[in-house]
């Protein structure tokens, strides 16, 4: 705050008037009997009863004093009660009320204008009166409703001072002060985004978003159709801003914000935003679409400031069943993230209508295996109301590690690999749009099968080839290898998987024939594996 305090003494420094205000018998009065608290009263008795004792009650319930000065404190009404000390006076007693009022700070309307200038507006009806001090040698009184200008010399910050009085009473209310930066020129925001929605059957609102406002700056925004109509007049405090109950008919339309001059009845416009008739969507759902995520589906809406969605979901094949009634996005919580989902959404207005309806549904994966380590994938694309087409691509794997490709169509296969883990894989899937939406599938789980290779024949002829049957792919060299007969005799374990069996028997070659194997052996993981298979062993 600049130096005030010269100007807080020539304010608060009461005027002092010969006007008395006497009591109901006349016997005394005090200068003012209105005022703001907190208000002094100086007594000055008037009666004729000459050297006697007066005493005073300044207000019910306290007690009787010969002080002829009291403050009070708090707003109300008192009543003065003078006590004459004098036997032969036969009606002792005077009255006379005073009432205290609460310092307001008075309500005004301050406004900047162009050319460094600035409004003021007294729209208040507490006081019978205010007092602008515009500085410390310009002030103006204003009754309620009345205006007064001033013009600074620059953009300096400036503290208006506003004083209330009461007519016919004490000058003592505070003085309270509105502090404002006045400006060369008007300018007018611009106009970011705007949009006309229908809240009601034939009832819209208009959406609109500014760069930047000024509190102290009078706006107007303008809707031109056939003709132009201001559906708002007064002072914004916000950016994002929302307009009910607009006059409007479903064509092409343009707006601009006007920024008016109270001083001199002059604006300053934006430049319009419109649109086209064939560009016109007054449907709550442009940016709906839906996406699986760690707790359900989630459901992308629109903000309605009125009315409701109705939000219905179904499986495949199922009818459509209402869940809930939402009025922005939510995340339905559903039970099982492997099962095709499908959702209708009603928009229903505040008069219980139904305005629009729209269909979605996440991508979605299911999967069938086709043999080892193979799934045939089933890919259910998203629906929604995003403009263009995605790119979507599959993801198979675990948290850790994953192999992503492009998916070629609706159905494609998937060849699980050792890298990305094992036993339990996911096959998920994205869509993704060129706005930065991208839109994930459920999570179907796939089994990677850890397979060691056994070769199906070996020839332990000595020869130096093939001559022991040998284990390809074994994750650890934690293994124990037993070999049976065709007829399930065990004839040969071991728990080093280094260098294999050699085909004996108590050092005698078996013979030639099929035999069976199986391996148990211990994955990176630590977990037991199993493997059975046969082999053929061939002499020649």
């Amino acid at each position: 705050m600049r130096c005030w305090s010269y100007i807080l003494l020539l304010f608060l420094v009461p005027i002092i008037s010969k006007a008395q205000v006497f009591s109901s018998k006349g016997r005394f009065s005090v200068e003012f009997d209105r005022g703001c608290s907190p208000m002094t009263v100086n007594i000055t008795e008037h009666d004729t009863f000459g050297a006697i004792t007066r005493q005073y009650y300044y207000f019910e319930g306290a007690g009787i004093t010969n002080s002829q000065t009291f403050t009070y404190q708090d707003p109300g009404v008192y009543q003065i009660v003078q006590v004459i000390g004098e036997d032969d006076v036969e009606d002792k007693a005077d009255t006379l009320f005073v009432e205290a009022f609460a310092s307001r700070k008075p309500i005004i309307q301050l406004e900047k204008c162009n050319g460094f200038e600035v409004s003021v507006t007294s729209n208040d009806s507490y006081y019978d009166s205010i007092r602008v001090y515009f500085n410390t040698t310009d002030s103006v009184t204003l009754l309620n409703a009345q205006s007064a200008t001033h013009t600074y010399s620059s953009n300096q910050n400036q503290a208006i001072g506003i004083k209330g009085f009461f007519d016919n009473a004490d000058e003592v209310c505070s003085t309270f002060f509105e502090e404002v930066i006045p400006i060369p020129s008007l300018n007018s925001p611009t106009i970011q985004n705007a949009s006309i929605k229908e809240s009601c059957k034939d009832v819209y609102t208009l959406y609109l978003t500014l760069d930047a406002i000024d509190t102290l700056t009078n706006y107007r925004i303008n809707l031109s159709q056939s003709g132009t109509t201001t559906v708002f007049d007064g002072f914004l405090s916000d950016t994002n801003l929302v307009f009910g109950d607009v006059p409007f008919s479903r064509d092409s339309y343009c707006i601009n914000v006007e920024a008016f001059d109270p001083c001199n009845g002059s604006s300053v416009f934006s430049d319009d935003f419109c649109a086209e008739s064939s560009d016109l969507s007054l449907s709550p759902f442009e940016s709906l679409y839906s996406s699986y995520d760690s707790s359900g589906v989630f459901i992308n809406l629109d903000n309605v400031n009125s009315g409701v969605f109705q939000i219905y979901r179904r499986l495949e094949n199922d009818p459509f069943e209402l869940q809930s009634s939402q009025t922005g996005s939510f995340t339905d919580i559903i039970g099982s993230n492997g099962r095709k989902y499908f959702y209708k959404i009603d928009y229903v207005d505040s008069c219980d209508q139904i305005l629009y309806t729209a269909e979605t549904n996440p991508p979605f994966v299911s999967t069938s295996l086709e043999t080892t380590n193979q799934y045939r994938v089933e890919f259910v694309p998203p629906n929604n109301s995003l403009s263009d087409i995605p790119e979507n691509r599959y993801q198979s794997g675990n948290d850790f590690s994953q192999t992503e490709d492009v998916i070629p169509s609706q159905e494609f296969v998937v060849q699980l690999n050792s890298k990305d883990g094992s036993p339990r894989q996911f096959i998920t899937a994205t869509s993704a749009y060129a706005d930065g939406t991208t839109l994930k599938s459920n999570a179907a789980t796939v089994r990677y099968e850890l397979v060691v290779y056994v070769p199906t024949a070996f020839t332990p002829n000595g020869d130096g080839l093939n001559d022991t049957l040998e284990l390809f792919g074994l994750p650890t060299e934690v293994a124990t290898t037993n070999i049976y007969s065709r007829w399930g005799q065990l004839i040969y374990t071991s728990d080093q998987p280094s260098p294999g069996w050699d085909g004996t028997l108590n050092g005698s070659l078996v013979s030639e024939g099929t035999y069976l194997y199986e391996i148990i052996f211990e994955t990176a993981d630590g977990n037991k594996r199993k493997q059975r298979g046969t082999f053929a062993l061939i002499k020649k």
